[in-house]
């Protein structure tokens, strides 16, 4: 990869938007102009209140939103990006450049990033000069500079994810219109996001707003690498329609299902059907083995947890908690057939809603299921062993019985679910992303039916039958 074709894509991209005067008068304006009356608006607001408190949450606020609004309207630009030139039909010509799919990828990303990103900090730029010209010194001291410049940093990276996103539709959808619509999968969750910002800035926890900027600088890079390796010319140039094939999808699931092939083998490539002796006299071992980076990760999920646990039980002293650890100890559960079903379908939909979800959001919630569970354990041991009782000895009477089952499959599940959520960020040689996303499917659904629902039920069963009658033999009264 060279940066000389990625510049010359970005200065064309870069010059035909900046000379279209139908796109840059209304980004002058909300650059300009709009930044202006938000200012009006929040000191008007402050004398209104009559509070001088307000001041640090109203103009960071202000700030946040003067930067907020050019972004998103110079969305336009990222959404046009390659459906626009397929309608202008110059697409074809740019495809045939002599460049890599990464290096035209890029140039288009940082034309389309420049806009969005350039607006909204000359547009903060004005709220800020306006502010220092037009208010005292008095209410300019009330004014935190960290947090003002923390709502620079948290406009870019928002303009970042957003024209990352724009991007990804832009090259995967075949009309303007098309695009425009499905910017609303873009837009919808980063205004939730600034009204969680309002919230936050109004209740001062400068700590949490550092914590949606790295949230959200993570989303951005995955959105680039998705976008990065999900992008093909020929695919651009071969799609007339956005056709939803839904026996297509369902024929390659069915595919996938059959028999287990490494990812990047082509569906056709499938030939046998699907066999449960097969699949667990050869294929559950070979299917692990795919799977081993997720494991890894969810060893490290496990790990995590558990000091965390111990470490939040140092820092963390919750009266109420303690008392419940207490009287679990004190008076030890009674064989129930109710906390069997209780424990089953805690751990199946733990395992299958948190791995469906891990697909929208990277596989994080599947990653964090195992962490909890053991930050959990972590907490008990740590408050066990401050409180003189034999952690081992609790660890055996309460846990380990339906544990030694339910924790591997716990584990298993989160590798799954780790593997669910990367399927959209990367696609195997010889896969598309859809291919990839359906495979993972194919073999979470697989291995939930005939591997974790067992070790559900058998560990649901310890749970109610077995591991209450250990309990009362070593604590019971």
């Amino acid at each position: 990869m060279t940066f000389y074709p990625i510049q010359a894509v970005a200065r064309r991209e870069m010059r035909d938007n900046l000379t279209d005067w139908r796109m840059m008068f209304p980004i002058l304006i909300l650059t300009f102009v709009v930044p202006i009356l938000i200012l009006t608006a929040a000191l008007y607001a402050i004398d209104f209140i009559g509070d001088m408190g307000t001041v640090a949450r109203m103009i960071p606020f202000g700030l946040l939103l003067a930067g907020f609004l050019p972004a998103s309207f110079s969305l336009i630009t990222a959404l046009e990006s390659f459906v626009g030139e397929k309608e202008r039909n110059t697409l074809e010509s740019l495809l045939a450049m002599p460049m890599s799919d990464s290096e035209l990828y890029l140039g288009k990303l940082i034309a389309a990033l420049l806009p969005p990103v350039g607006s909204a900090l000359l547009a903060m730029l004005t709220f800020t000069l306006c502010f220092s010209i037009s208010s005292s010194n008095e209410i300019q001291a009330l004014v935190n500079p960290n947090i003002m410049w923390l709502m620079v940093v948290l406009i870019m990276v928002k303009g970042v994810v957003m024209v990352a996103g724009a991007v990804i539709i832009s090259s995967h959808t075949t009309t303007i219109r098309a695009a425009n619509l499905l910017a609303s999968f873009v837009l919808v969750p980063i205004s939730v996001v600034v009204q969680l910002e309002a919230l936050v800035i109004i209740a001062q926890q400068q700590q949490l707003l550092w914590n949606i900027f790295w949230a959200l600088l993570a989303i951005a890079l995955m959105l680039i690498r998705t976008g990065m390796n999900s992008f093909n010319r020929e695919e651009i140039l071969s799609r007339e329609h956005a056709g939803f094939n839904f026996k297509r999808i369902i024929w390659t699931f069915k595919q996938f299902f059959s028999e287990f092939h490494p990812a990047g083998i082509a569906p056709e490539r499938y030939g046998g059907k699907f066999s449960l002796r097969r699949f667990y006299r050869h294929e559950i071992s070979a299917l692990l083995h795919e799977y081993r980076s997720p494991m890894i990760l969810s060893f490290t999920a496990v790990m995590t947890g558990l000091v965390f646990g111990i470490f939040a039980f140092g820092v963390y002293r919750a009266p109420w908690l303690d008392a419940v650890i207490q009287r679990y100890i004190q008076r030890p559960p009674q064989v129930s057939g109710f906390v069997t079903v209780a424990s089953i379908v805690r751990n199946v939909f733990d395992a299958g809603f948190s791995n469906l979800i891990s697909l929208f959001c990277f596989g994080i919630m599947a990653f964090l299921v195992p962490a909890t569970e053991f930050a959990k354990l972590g907490y008990v041991a740590a408050w066990n062993t401050m409180h003189g009782v034999n952690p081992w000895t609790f660890a055996l009477a309460y846990i380990l019985p339906h544990g030694i089952i339910e924790l591997p499959a716990l584990i298993l599940s989160a590798a799954l679910g780790i593997r669910l959520g990367a399927s959209v960020l990367y696609s195997p040689r010889g896969f598309t992303i859809g291919q990839n996303i359906l495979w993972s499917l194919a073999n979470f659904a697989k291995v939930f039916v005939f591997v974790l629902l067992p070790l559900f039920l058998i560990s649901g069963v310890i749970e109610g039958f077995i591991t209450p009658m250990l309990a009362n033999a070593f604590f019971g009264r």
